[in-house]
């Protein structure tokens, strides 16, 4: 089955699982000042204001991405702020004048202090002008209005920075940031690398890979493949073996995981070569070691399977 394009893909669903399961590694990743003056100790799933609804035209309702709850480190047990985040793909005045809105309704309904966030989803690679992070209203010389916004433009934001970092929402993100003339099918497997080292839940794992599987894709089939089968095992064998773990529950549970299974389904004939081309290895070089031992041969081809023929070839 051939790959949804990137017009067909559901911009705003990745985006929202994204910071569902990343919120906090988001904020320390891309906007540190502010994650270190909140207070994440009790935060949960509770926080997260899934359901709140706005009118934005008279006969329209719109869904806000993402609003969460959160406590002040300075505040009281009941104090908290909003921080609230969209997810906008194509740029146009109109969205300037919607931020705006929903930021007020949310200071009307909430009373307290709100932090909005952008994250634009387009590919330009030209950093963010100051204007897509601002509405203002004037007349006749006289400003009313000064609202800012923060904002995060991951296509204009340089990958190589981003691959050795520990947070996995910069990692998730890194898949839509600047390649340059960087090889897509290596940047998929340093991404993967960096993502086994992490410690997170299996769940967090599979959203990661989704997302990053969405926005990363093969030029030629086969090459991902022909990649992993290919790189050196004791570098990115835990990527392997992550990867290859999801295949296998989705195999057991009868899931399709991943967009289209994309990366997971791309990668595992890539992992099954690879993972015997080290076994193999490995088994040779027991053998050749329990030969240098004087350990007769009988016993090293129960063992490890291997015959003097092996070490020989």
């Amino acid at each position: 089955m051939p790959r949804k394009s990137r017009t067909t893909i559901d911009h705003d669903a990745l985006h929202k699982e994204l910071l569902t399961h990343f919120f906090q590694q988001f904020l320390e990743g891309f906007f540190p000042e502010i994650a270190a003056e909140l207070d994440f100790t009790d935060f949960g799933p509770e926080n997260i204001l899934t359901q709140e609804l706005f009118p934005e035209l008279p006969a329209r309702t719109h869904r806000l991405d993402f609003v969460a709850k959160v406590r002040p480190k300075d505040g009281s047990k009941d104090a908290y702020l909003i921080v609230f985040i969209e997810a906008q793909g194509k740029r146009h005045p109109e969205f300037l004048a919607r931020v705006f809105r929903y930021f007020a309704l949310l200071h009307i309904r909430f009373g307290t202090v709100v932090i909005p966030i952008v994250i634009y989803g387009d590919t330009s690679r030209k950093p963010l002008a100051e204007r897509w992070t601002h509405y203002e209203i004037g007349f006749a010389g006289h400003r009313f209005l000064d609202f800012r916004f923060l904002a995060v433009h991951p296509s204009s934001l340089p990958v190589r920075e981003y691959l050795n970092s520990h947070n996995p929402a910069q990692l998730a993100l890194a898949s839509r940031m600047d390649l340059g003339q960087e090889d897509m099918v290596r940047i998929k497997l340093e991404l993967l690398r960096q993502m086994a080292s992490l410690t997170l839940t299996e769940t967090q794992i599979e959203h990661a890979l989704r997302y990053v599987d969405a926005y990363l894709e093969e030029t030629e089939p086969g090459t991902l493949q022909r990649e992993l089968a290919a790189m050196n095992q004791a570098e990115y064998r835990e990527a392997g073996m992550l990867v290859e773990h999801f295949l296998a529950k989705g195999r057991a549970e009868g899931l399709e995981l991943g967009h289209e299974r994309g990366l997971l389904q791309g990668l595992e004939q890539g992992i099954e070569k690879g993972l015997e081309k080290g076994l193999e290895k490995g088994k040779l070089e027991s053998a050749r070691k329990m030969r240098e031992h004087g350990i007769d041969w009988k016993i090293v081809t129960d063992v490890t399977g291997m015959r003097p023929e092996d070490l020989e070839g």
